[in-house]
């Protein structure tokens, strides 16, 4: 009887050692264990990174448009990574590198029509609008006026 149950045990053991050991190495395929810190699998997120990302929430830079006026002629150009909505009037886009509407996610070259009340985003700096009348934009970062 005790031989019975010795095998019995031992079996179980075995068994269970085997899904462990499958179990592990597939986590290890996955990279649930194996990341390397900083790497595109985990990156990493500096201090300073993420006390000017907090500063700039607590300051409302982040999460909040600027209203921008321009008359006719005038030119609204953003930073990269900046992104515009045009609420009024209507503008021809800037820049050679022109703006991304994420409305759509067409890219708007040099010269096209915005949409008003289509997001855009600004791909590299100097892009932006320039007013064919009166304009009111909506802006989330930076920019300037020319």
């Amino acid at each position: 009887m005790k031989s019975k149950n010795l095998g019995r045990i031992f079996a179980s053991a075995v068994i269970l050692a085997l899904i462990a050991s499958i179990c592990y190495r597939a986590g290890r395929a996955d990279g649930a264990s194996g990341g390397v810190p900083g790497s595109a699998g985990d990156p990493l997120i500096t201090r300073s990174y993420l006390e000017e990302r907090l500063s700039q929430i607590q300051k409302g830079e982040a999460a909040s448009f600027q209203k921008v006026t321009l008359a006719k002629g005038e030119e609204l150009a953003l930073y990269a990574g900046s992104e515009m909505m045009l609420y009024s009037g209507s503008a021809a886009v800037r820049g050679a590198d022109g703006l991304v509407n994420l409305t759509t996610g067409e890219l708007f070259k040099k010269g096209n029509s915005t949409v008003r009340y289509h997001l855009y985003f600004a791909p590299a700096d100097g892009s932006g609008i320039k007013a064919d009348g009166n304009v009111t934009a909506y802006v989330r970062g930076n920019y300037w006026k020319d």
